[in-house]
């Protein structure tokens, strides 16, 4: 087919709350810079996805319907006669955001069977495609997206040899900054703070330590004799923990040599952010920093490090679906909460 005669695709489509289905859509009218891509594999996000499907986005992010999703991986099946001329038909690809389709709201959505990308529903951030290297699966591939996403935030961090750090969660992004704090500096000591029983043990595959909340500051103060965490990164999305972050960090900042702690915010907030009583902060000296999404460059890394071996989703627990389901998918995850880690979709079913 011409790039020009993609009108139409299957999407999952969330009508409104609590409302998932998969239909067909319009796209919008391919420009002469694009590239078509069609999705093999999809993912529903436990944190952004999951917001939308129960009504927690705030209304000037988004409206229904929508087409939820960016963690896609296909192929490029067609392209204009004015692409940047990266890619080529056949290729392999990183496919994610898009963000404008024909009569739906894209949101940040991806979660179509076909996709344009142009200079009209993609900007040229980090939503361009990127193709994938032979040895990475498709299913890794969508896996790669939320692992771009704490990567961004540590290279607003200062590694240090022999440091501490705390991170608080074990979803896709909590455990991809557990590795990828260990790729870059491989002297630092992770500890993983997760309140559910099921992501500790998967955490336990790459952190040093894994600990409950409810035991997290005499864990964390014995592993650091005394000391607290250098750093820590908050990938929860959980409001209700920010506010008590102080607990789990060093005191310093008092002397020009004291490097104080810094406090990564790389959780997505349903809700606002209270401090605990300031006072227990204040004391801190503490630099707190927070990023959004990913960066430039970002996809490029992971999937090198997953080609090398450097990366493993080989002990995630992955659940394929086949998207035929995702109604009864997206109910399901709902159901389970953090006890189901990941759903994919598979668009051949």
């Amino acid at each position: 087919m011409d790039y020009k005669d993609y009108k139409t695709s299957r999407a999952v489509v969330i009508e409104k709350p609590y409302d998932a289905t998969l239909r067909e859509i319009k796209l919008t009218e391919p420009m002469e810079d694009a590239y078509i891509a069609q999705t093999l594999f999809s993912a529903i996000s436990t944190g952004t996805d999951m917001k939308t499907y129960k009504g927690m986005q705030h209304p000037e992010q988004c409206y229904y319907p929508l087409v939820p999703g960016y963690e896609t991986a296909g192929v490029v099946v067609a392209k204009g006669p004015n692409t940047d001329g990266t890619l080529e038909v056949g290729d392999r690809v990183m496919i994610n955001e898009c963000r404008k389709y024909g009569d739906v709201c894209a949101a940040w959505g991806g979660g179509s069977e076909f996709t344009v990308k142009d200079s009209n529903t993609t900007n040229d951030q980090f939503d361009y495609m990127v193709k994938i290297p032979d040895n990475v699966t498709d299913v890794q591939a969508v896996l790669a997206y939320l692992a771009c996403v704490p990567l961004k935030g540590i290279r607003r961090l200062t590694l240090r040899p022999n440091e501490t750090f705390v991170v608080i969660g074990a979803g896709m992004v909590g455990i991809s900054a557990i590795q990828e704090l260990k790729i870059l500096e491989p002297t630092l000591k992770v500890i993983c703070i997760e309140r559910n029983a099921f992501r500790r043990s998967i955490a336990e595959n790459y952190a040093d330590l894994v600990v409950a909340p409810e035991e997290a500051v005499e864990k964390i103060r014995e592993f650091t004799n005394g000391k607290m965490a250098d750093q820590l990164m908050e990938c929860s999305g959980n409001p209700e923990v920010f506010g008590s972050l102080h607990k789990y960090i060093k005191d310093g900042g008092w002397e020009d040599d004291d490097i104080p702690a810094h406090i990564h915010l790389q959780g997505d907030y349903p809700d606002k952010l209270v401090f605990d009583h300031y006072h227990r902060w204040f004391v801190k000296n503490a630099t707190i920093t927070m990023t959004c999404a990913l960066r430039a460059g970002c996809k490029e890394q992971v999937l090198q490090w997953i080609s090398e071996g450097k990366f493993d989703t080989s002990k995630l627990p992955i659940e394929i679906w086949p998207v035929s389901k995702c109604k009864e998918a997206f109910e399901y995850q709902n159901e389970k909460g953090a006890d189901c880690f990941k759903i994919l979709f598979d668009w051949s079913k």
